[in-house]
């Protein structure tokens, strides 16, 4: 019974972030999200371009996405799992309109320069020995590798949403697969956008899945290292090899005509 008693207050704190830990992390990738996007949408001065219906479109079904993953979070909380996997299928059809749609986007962006808010600081033609700016066709691989860790993780989500262990590590990782690009805004919004400081908060959402799960169940699932450690190598790959690579600009410039 002593022991029992010592023990319960932190076997409480454990149901509780287990609970709680997927709610808390969507509402703050859809804060993410807003603060990326919307002080572009909110104060268009700066722009490069204006919005197009396609962005539009495309930022509106993402973040109906980011709101599916908040509700569908909450209702796993509350012990709803019936209307969990009702709104399940609800997903999937978000999902097969996320994916092409991102894609056109993408390529609509590559087409007109790439960094129509002017967050970002790419430019078309680069100037020689400024560090932040980058050429569309380089800054497009951040995209592209996005969508694509996105789409395998999300799809592979819904494969395994029988085994509840693996569905949800997927699915977040598949969110936070998404976070890089509002993260990027973020920091070029507010004129500190480098490598290193884009590293900096993709790694707090990555330890914060490495944390829950050892909080929760005192080890780190394999699945979760592997991910957490894929996700966080990826960035510096795309950024310092792939994107700025011959090879992946012919690619591109293929994709785009």
């Amino acid at each position: 019974m002593a022991t029992l008693m010592q023990t319960s207050p932190q076997l409480g704190e454990n149901i509780f972030l287990e609970r709680w830990f997927f709610v808390g992390m969507a509402m703050v990738m859809i804060a993410t999200s807003i603060a990326g996007f919307g002080p572009a949408l909110v104060n268009p001065v700066g722009r490069r371009a204006p919005l197009s219906m396609l962005a539009a479109v495309h930022g509106v079904v993402f973040l109906a996405w980011l709101l599916l993953f908040l509700g569908q979070s909450l209702l796993v909380a509350t012990r709803r799992v019936k209307w969990h996997r009702r709104l399940g299928l609800a997903s999937t059809f978000v999902l097969a309109a996320m994916l092409p749609l991102g894609y056109a986007a993408t390529i609509a962006m590559t087409r007109r320069g790439f960094d129509l808010s002017g967050d970002l600081h790419i430019d078309p033609h680069p100037r020689a020995g400024v560090p932040l700016e980058l050429d569309a066709l380089t800054g497009s691989i951040f995209n592209f590798a996005y969508l694509a860790t996105f789409a395998i993780l999300a799809i592979a989500a819904i494969c395994y949403r029988r085994h509840p262990a693996i569905h949800k590590r997927l699915m977040l990782f598949a969110n936070i697969a998404l976070i890089g690009a509002p993260v990027a805004h973020i920091l070029g919004h507010a004129n500190v956008l480098s490598p290193a400081t884009v590293m900096i908060p993709l790694a707090m959402f990555l330890l914060a899945a490495v944390a829950r799960d050892y909080l929760v169940e005192r080890r780190i699932h394999p699945l979760t290292a592997g991910l957490a450690i894929a996700l966080f190598i990826s960035q510096p790959v795309q950024g310092a090899l792939i994107g700025p690579s011959p090879i992946w600009h012919r690619f591109v410039t293929w994709l785009i005509e």
